[in-house]
């Protein structure tokens, strides 16, 4: 059992990379700490194609979304690398990838209540000002609503 439990939502970007480069810097050294690498994926849905030349298209497309979520998955696993090269061993690190249900936030949230996280590491892209004037932050959605955690915001 571990001291503390830290979850890393990861999406493949340049911000999720600088937030798993501050969690090597800041934790590969404590040795009683756990991080669970979380990704959710938008599923590719079932759809029967028949014998038209519109679905034959439409199947096509939908093996291109199924190889992007493999590649999604890999990346994940590519990120477990990177925190076993620095320090981290197999067994302090935990990988989630699994079909999103909710938006994104709400399943940061579900997650970090079950399974009792005691910090969060989330990234924030500066500059998005605009686009939050519709819809609030993923970071912002989960630090209103996570009482018995810390949130750590990198960006």
């Amino acid at each position: 059992m571990y001291s503390q439990k830290i979850l890393l939502p990861y999406n493949f970007t340049k911000y999720d990379q600088k937030a798993l480069d501050f969690v090597i810097r800041n934790f590969a050294h404590l040795k009683d700490i756990e991080i669970t690498l979380f990704n959710v994926y938008i599923p590719v849905p079932e759809i029967e194609t028949r014998e038209s030349p519109i679905m034959e298209k439409m199947k096509s497309n939908l093996i291109y979304l199924s190889q992007k979520i493999k590649e999604q998955e890999a990346g994940l696993k590519t990120a477990k690398e990177n925190l076993l090269q620095n320090d981290f061993t197999e067994d302090r690190i935990r990988s989630i990838f699994k079909p999103r249900k909710k938006d994104v936030a709400g399943e940061i949230i579900d997650l970090a209540s079950k399974e009792h996280f005691d910090l969060i590491v989330l990234n924030h892209e500066p500059g998005k000002k605009v686009t939050r004037f519709f819809t609030e932050s993923v970071f912002s959605k989960v630090v209103a609503a996570l009482k018995d955690a810390a949130v750590c915001i990198v960006t």
